[in-house]
């Protein structure tokens, strides 16, 4: 009997035993079930075949179905068809080899048609015999994170683009140990391969070298720009000049700013640059184009004044040279005025110079151009030259031989070369020098011509040159701006135009000027002359004299000058010509009509009110084609007979004139008895 209320005893024990596990266990399921049910994530079982055999509730807030809705299901049944086929196929992949499902994406159709991305991972079940019969596991909604993740993607790939193609170098500098992070192909191009993310820190001193050597105009050269980002300091530094690892340097403007995390501390600098090598240098060109403009223009003006001036001026000095050379006509050949007439003459000779230098400054001198061979020229100069110079210069001639002919007046290209020699003489003083001057031939380019004075009317080509250099003081930029503005000089008192004169005798003969100059270094001339075309023109015959040379007939003279007027017609009968004179244009044609039969030559002066003198010239061709017209000017008998090319013109008379040039012309025109 006491055994077996023992074993009842211990019976009751066993079942209070079991009962307290089993409340355990249901306890413990319950916290499962509330934890798996409490929980964003959807929990899940399906069986071999894939239909859900356990849903958690929060399917409902995930897809919209409640659990009774899905049970039975497979998660292909909730997926669009093509997604289905795919996860369908690896569905089948993983129970074929009882694989665990490892966070993979899949979309899921919300049941309003909303897609939602979803992760799932699971893992295999098995019975107690071991044998597999489904899947236990969990969806997560990663649909947020996925569109953050695309959107970052994107952004991602714009950066990558921006940085690729944007025409400037860009790299990133981590804080602390300097490493590059990051360089597009712009800045690995230029600054080099130290640049490049993973390159040792070594190899970055390659970039600080380059920036370090440039010339900072904003910070000093110890602040430099990667050092002002990583303390923070957002920077744009224009115009530094870096040489580069192969040698090179180059103009960069650099731009940067610090790089902050969230908490606001710096933890790179950002770099980008542009070079602006190529652009600066186009602004320069420009620059230098736009002066040389100027300076031309400038010189044109002055040129187009000069030109006024002489023409002017050429009047007065016909009058005075005129009358002086009647009155020692008239003279007694034992007056003692004789002297004071010569005296006169002279000067206005001098003064009719200056007029010639002027007309040259602006391009419009009288020129009598034949075949030249400056190395001949030269040596024939070398004497005087030498005894032009300061005794403590040594002069060296140097002349190529074999040289072609240019197209030049012989008597303005002595003036040139004279006036060359004696301001390099100048130039050296009282200090023992050397003077070289050299004539030789050279190929000239675009680029080189552009480089020269007078280079806007030139052609690449072959050009004569003659050089003329000194050891003497040379000269500063500024004096070197203005030698060729008329009446400039450095001298105590001038000597004339100078070298205003020469630029214009170079460009009336198309040619340019080249100057090399510097402080202490001499300076050097060098003149470049085309070279002549086709066959050489001879030189002018020697006229017979035309000392007692008669005329006879009536001469139509027409000036506006009153002076002029009286003392062309004065001239005119000392040759022998009756005169008949008319104060403008239209009255010279009036004078015409009423004695046509009388008049055999009509002298013009091409500047008179009413009808100038080519509107007479061709009132005149107009009564009578075969009248032989001789047109008077200040100007130059090239830029007079340009006017007229073609159109029959007898002659040209440049004033001032003497007896002796006015016998010379009508001589030709009507030969004497």
């Amino acid at each position: 009997m006491g055994e077996a209320l023992q074993d009842h005893g211990d019976a009751q024990a066993r079942i209070r035993h079991l009962e307290t596990e089993l409340a355990q266990a249901k306890a413990g399921l319950q916290r499962y079930q509330d934890l798996v049910e409490g929980v964003v994530d959807w929990f899940w079982e399906v069986d071999a075949q894939g239909r859900y055999t356990y849903v958690s509730p929060s399917v409902l807030p995930l897809l919209g179905y409640t659990p009774a809705e899905v049970l039975g299901r497979t998660p292909m049944d909730l997926m669009p068809p093509e997604e289905a086929a795919r996860v369908g196929g690896l569905f089948a992949d993983l129970v074929s080899r009882q694989q665990p499902l490892m966070a993979l994406e899949n979309v899921n159709l919300h049941k309003d048609g909303r897609q939602i991305v979803l992760e799932t991972s699971g893992v295999p079940i098995r019975d107690p015999e071991g044998r597999f019969c489904g899947y236990r596991g969990c969806d997560r909604d990663i649909t947020d994170r996925k569109r953050v993740m695309t959107e970052l993607d994107e952004q991602l790939q714009l950066f990558n683009t921006l940085l690729v193609h944007l025409p400037l170098g860009v790299f990133l500098i981590r804080a602390g140990d300097g490493a590059p992070l990051l360089a597009n192909a712009h800045a690995v191009e230029l600054l080099g391969q130290g640049i490049m993310p993973g390159a040792k820190q070594d190899n970055l001193a390659v970039v600080y070298r380059a920036f370090r050597a440039g010339t900072n105009l904003h910070y000093p050269t110890e602040e430099m720009p990667l050092s002002l980002g990583l303390r923070g300091i957002p920077h744009r530094v224009d115009d530094m000049e870096v040489e580069l690892p192969d040698g090179s340097r180059r103009l960069l403007e650099i731009h940067g700013c610090p790089v902050k995390d969230s908490k606001g501390r710096v933890w790179a600098s950002l770099v980008c640059f542009a070079d602006i090598t190529s652009r600066r240098q186009a602004e320069s060109d420009r620059l230098a184009l736009e002066q040389k403009i100027q300076q031309t223009q400038k010189l044109e003006s002055l040129g187009v004044l000069a030109g006024g001036i002489a023409h002017d001026f050429n009047n007065i000095l016909m009058a005075i040279l005129g009358h002086a050379e009647l009155g020692l006509e008239r003279l007694s050949p034992v007056s003692p005025g004789r002297d004071h007439f010569h005296q006169i003459e002279r000067a206005s000779r001098r003064a009719a110079e200056l007029c010639r230098q002027m007309l040259a400054y602006a391009g419009k001198s009288s020129f009598s151009r034949h075949s030249l061979f400056l190395g001949d020229l030269v040596d024939e100069m070398a004497h005087l030259l030498k005894t032009s110079i300061s005794k403590k210069a040594i002069l060296n001639v140097h002349c190529e031989r074999g040289l072609p002919p240019i197209l030049a007046d012989p008597s303005q290209i002595r003036q040139i070369i004279l006036n060359l020699i004696i301001n390099a003489s100048d130039a050296i003083g009282e200090r023992s020098g050397v003077i070289n001057i050299s004539v030789g031939a050279s190929r000239c380019d675009g680029d080189y011509l552009a480089r020269t004075e007078l280079a806007e009317s030139l052609k690449p080509g072959f050009y004569l040159h003659i050089e003329v250099s000194d050891t003497g003081s040379g000269m500063t930029p500024e004096v070197r701006a203005r030698i060729f503005e008329p009446f400039f000089t450095t001298k105590f008192t001038g000597r004339g135009l100078g070298l205003a004169a020469v630029l214009g005798i170079i460009k009336a003969h198309h040619g340019a000027i080249k100057v090399y100059s510097e402080p202490g270094k001499g300076t050097t001339f060098k003149l470049l002359f085309p070279v002549q075309e086709g066959v050489a023109v001879p030189g002018p015959a020697e006229s017979s004299s035309t000392r007692n040379w008669q005329g006879r007939g009536t001469v139509l003279l027409a000036d506006d000058e009153e002076s002029l007027r009286a003392l062309g017609a004065e001239m005119l009968e000392c040759l022998g010509f009756e005169v008949v004179t008319a104060e403008d244009g239209r009255a010279a044609v009036e004078q015409y009509r009423q004695r046509t039969q009388d008049i055999r030559l009509a002298i013009l002066d091409l500047t008179m009110p009413h009808l100038d003198g080519i509107e007479t010239f061709a009132a005149l061709r107009r009564i009578d084609p075969g009248l032989p017209v001789i047109l008077a000017s200040g100007y130059s008998h090239e830029d007079v007979a340009a006017r007229f090319a073609g159109k029959g013109l007898t002659g040209v008379l440049q004033k001032p004139y003497t007896i002796a040039k006015l016998t010379e012309l009508l001589s030709k025109v009507q030969p004497g008895p």
